[in-house]
């Protein structure tokens, strides 16, 4: 059951970047926001948590994550992916998604990185969306539809025999006919969306970041099959030839973007395809160095990094909506999501802008921009209690011991408490929160 419940003396930022922070109350009922005041008086007979000045932000989106990967950071996750039955990779997934909770990601959409057969995203968004677990919302898309020798036909060796039941790579599909009876079998699946790639990438062997996979009549026959079934289609997108492809065929959104040229993101613009960034998994590859498992990523990763400025700068003044994406997975692990928003402050773009990335415009470019991404009655009770002010400093938000409470859908999930202790539950009544914040 949904306690009601008011949380005071709270400075909101309700996140919309040319919002101002204010202190001021808001109730909760529901699962939605019942107010949002300025300190107006409380209704009698309600519980109160005293936000003692702290602030309260929107539920934090990462747009794209890759749940299914090794808890041990060190694990080689190819041979992790070989060795590991479905079941393991369910549980591996719940925690990576309970990872994102705790750092305050309410929302997370899962792009990939499942067994072909065993959909563990799906899985786990279900058991999570039944009240089974605590976690944040899962859009869950039950694997990605690569080509053969596309970005997604690489994470394993050309010569291993393929086993989609147990994760050995996905299946690929050539000509039109093959990417819509996929799309329908992820419909059946229960995915949320659909996850394509249209270019190469960095983490793979053999390909690179501007080849082009999948045709405009390929793309367009998943992007047309998708909407018959309300499913919005997200492709893997860098080289600019297979963005353009991509912004042809009508996806909704361009997943890392890296190549981007002013023509293409006018046309992003007019058609409203979100861009969703990932500006510091290229850095933390390079981090990683010879410790990556692909040492020709390496170099890629050095190409990517040097026009990330100019790709960030084009997409602003085009006036794209822009999501925030980690690509979480081994270079960043889920849980350290935050992480993108440094990356993005380092480029100078201001933290208002960077927490509207992770919140109002996430939602719009998933779809649920009338559902949530705003401290805003009428709209889910998604949201973060944060000791101290992100706004001032985006690596509040990241230092992740500042993040005291998680709300989504008006259910306390995660307390942390002064001395960094975390806890979670399906939902926490208002006297366990008050003892534990305080």
């Amino acid at each position: 059951m949904k306690e009601p419940f008011v949380i005071s003396n709270v400075f909101v930022f309700e996140g919309r970047s040319t919002s101002s922070p204010f202190r001021g109350n808001v109730g909760i009922r529901n699962g939605v926001f019942e107010f949002v005041d300025r300190g107006s008086d409380i209704p009698s007979n309600t519980k109160v948590i005293d936000g003692k000045g702290m602030f309260l932000v929107p539920g934090l989106f990462d747009c794209h994550v890759h749940l299914a990967s090794p808890p041990d950071p060190k694990t080689h996750e190819t041979y992790w992916k070989l060795s590991t039955p479905p079941a393991g990779k369910t549980l591996a997934v719940l925690r990576s998604a309970q990872d994102c909770l705790k750092a305050g990601f309410t929302t997370v959409r899962n792009c990939g990185a499942v067994s072909y057969g065993t959909p563990e995203d799906i899985f786990v968004r279900d058991h999570i969306r039944s009240g089974v677990f605590p976690g944040p919302r899962i859009l869950a898309c039950g694997g990605a539809i690569t080509m053969t020798g596309g970005h997604g036909d690489r994470a394993f060796p050309a010569f291993v025999p393929k086993d989609p039941d147990m994760g050995f790579g996905d299946i690929p599909c050539d000509g039109t006919d093959e990417c819509v009876r996929e799309v329908r079998r992820k419909v059946r699946l229960g995915a949320d969306f659909i996850k394509i790639f249209s270019t190469g990438g960095v983490s793979t062997p053999g390909d690179g970041s501007d080849s082009v996979d999948f045709t405009i009549e390929e793309t367009r026959a998943v992007v047309e099959e998708a909407s018959r079934h309300h499913k919005r289609v997200a492709t893997h997108a860098q080289g600019i030839e297979g963005i353009r492809n991509a912004v042809i065929a009508g996806v909704s959104t361009v997943e890392h973007g890296s190549w981007l040229d002013r023509e293409t993101a006018d046309r992003m613009a007019e058609k409203g395809i979100s861009l969703v960034t990932t500006i510091g998994i290229f850095d933390a590859i390079l981090e990683r160095a010879s410790e990556y498992p692909n040492p020709e990523s390496i170099d890629k990763a050095r190409k990517v990094v040097s026009i990330q400025a100019r790709m960030m700068s084009i997409a602003r003044e085009a006036g794209l909506n822009i999501a925030l994406g980690t690509d979480a997975s081994m270079s960043i692990r889920n849980g350290d999501n935050a992480r993108e928003m440094l990356a993005l402050s380092g480029l100078g773009i201001p933290n208002e802008e960077i927490i509207a990335m992770a919140t109002v415009n996430a939602a719009a470019a998933l779809g649920m921009d009338q559902f949530t991404g705003l401290i805003e009655k009428g709209r889910s009770a998604d949201c973060l209690l944060v000791a101290g002010d992100p706004l001032e400093d985006i690596r509040v938000i990241e230092g992740k011991n500042n993040i005291r409470a998680v709300i989504r859908e008006g259910m306390i999930q995660c307390l942390r408490s002064s001395a960094g202790e975390v806890v979670l539950s399906t939902g926490f009544g208002t006297a366990f929160t008050e003892s534990l914040l305080s």
